[in-house]
């Protein structure tokens, strides 16, 4: 691929994607869908070799990347993919970087970095958009996975299977602060190794916040094969409300006067909580968008508060949301999916947006491609506002 070829042969199953790579007899449609989105890639930049340059780092990220590591480069390709199909766009680059005392004005160079990273760029309705693309991951599923990976470590064996059960709510400060606390202390790690030591099948564990985390546990039997059920309850709207301070993770990655967006990327081997199931995405999609762009805009509590890092730079929650000019969620369905069913898009634009508030009207270029797989949904909330 790109007329060149690069060794991976040391980790041939590093993560879910090199795995299912190497292993086509039973991965053949996302294999298949995987080399097509290359060979796309490839003619669409065969004549800008930075971007070739590029594109291969980001390969070879993917390639040596452990557990949910590969799922950032992956969805940059996702991204960049989806995007190359609309021949009305202009100038679109990947990727878009410098120092910032050239590059556009950035909450980067406020808060004293010295480079702004972006992963695409292009022009739209004359007006150059920036954005950065990442993985959409359940931060809670994320750490908790990290606790029991170091649990197997612990134990030396993987003759039983445990997972978390009943969970609700998932709010992403305090889970994230709780299972960090965990991580670093090693006490539920402790628990849970004597939990199988003495063959226990259930275990509940008080978090730092106060909070239970009940987990499940199944032995492998002679003969027979492991079977583990837990419970999980949903609800989209408060999906949302629990995830609402996850986009502002991504502050470093937003423009002062120019648009800028954020992408997020789903894929069901990174991300098990997203459903097709009766609408569940496309409320918990526009629901979280609405969050971000009519609550967080009008909290006025200081950044430095939920990120430490940024206590004394005088950032307010409201600053930085309004800097969010919007969110667009690509759902990934490529390992069992092929052609215009391979992606579901939804683009939601920041009606409260400080630096650039895109409508609806700005995307209609998208409707002009007629071979083009159309958004989903596309909302600006310009009659939703309040």
């Amino acid at each position: 691929m790109f007329s060149l070829d690069f060794d991976l042969q040391d980790s041939p199953t590093t993560n879910n994607c090199i795995g299912a790579l190497n292993n086509r007899a039973n991965f053949g449609v996302f294999t298949g869908n995987f080399i097509s989105r290359l060979q796309r890639l490839q003619e669409f930049y065969e004549n800008d070799p930075a971007t070739i340059a590029n594109l291969l780092t980001t390969l070879k990220s993917i390639g040596l990347a452990k557990g949910y590591k590969w799922s950032g480069p992956y969805s940059e390709l996702v991204a960049l993919d989806y995007w190359t199909q609309f021949q009305n766009l202009e100038e679109l680059k990947y990727v878009d970087r410098g120092p910032v005392a050239t590059f556009e004005d950035s909450l980067a160079k406020q808060i004293g970095q010295k480079e702004v990273d972006l992963d695409i760029s292009f022009h739209i309705s004359f007006t150059k958009v920036f954005m950065d693309v990442k993985s959409l991951i359940p931060t809670h599923l994320e750490l908790v996975d990290q606790i029991l990976d170091a649990l197997r470590k612990r134990t030396g064996t993987d003759d039983y299977l445990i997972a978390i059960d009943d969970l609700f709510e998932v709010d992403y400060l305090r889970t994230k602060k709780d299972y960090i606390y965990e991580l670093r202390q090693g006490n539920l790690v402790d628990e849970l190794k004597k939990c199988i030591l003495a063959r226990k099948v259930y275990y509940q564990h008080k978090l730092q916040s106060g909070t239970q985390a009940n987990f499940r546990i199944a032995y492998a039997g002679s003969g027979t094969n492991t079977v583990l059920s837990t419970t999980r309850s949903m609800d989209p709207y408060r999906l949302a409300s629990d995830y609402k301070y996850k986009v502002l993770d991504y502050y470093n990655k937003l423009l002062i006067s120019k648009p800028s967006f954020i992408t997020l990327v789903s894929n069901p081997w990174f991300n098990k909580e997203m459903s097709d199931f009766a609408g569940f995405d496309d409320t918990f999609y526009r629901a979280l968008a609405r969050r971000a762009f009519m609550e967080l805009t009008k909290n006025t509590e200081d950044m430095g508060a939920y990120f430490p890092e940024l206590l004394g730079k005088g950032l307010k929650i409201c600053d930085v949301a309004k800097l969010i000019s919007g969110i667009i969620f690509i759902d990934d369905h490529s390992i069992l999916e092929t052609g215009e069913k391979q992606n579901r898009v939804y683009i939601f634009t920041n009606p409260n947006a400080t630096n650039k508030s895109l409508g609806k009207y700005d995307f209609d270029i998208f409707r002009w491609s007629h071979f083009a797989v159309q958004p989903r949904m596309i909302e600006d909330f310009r009659n939703d506002n309040y």
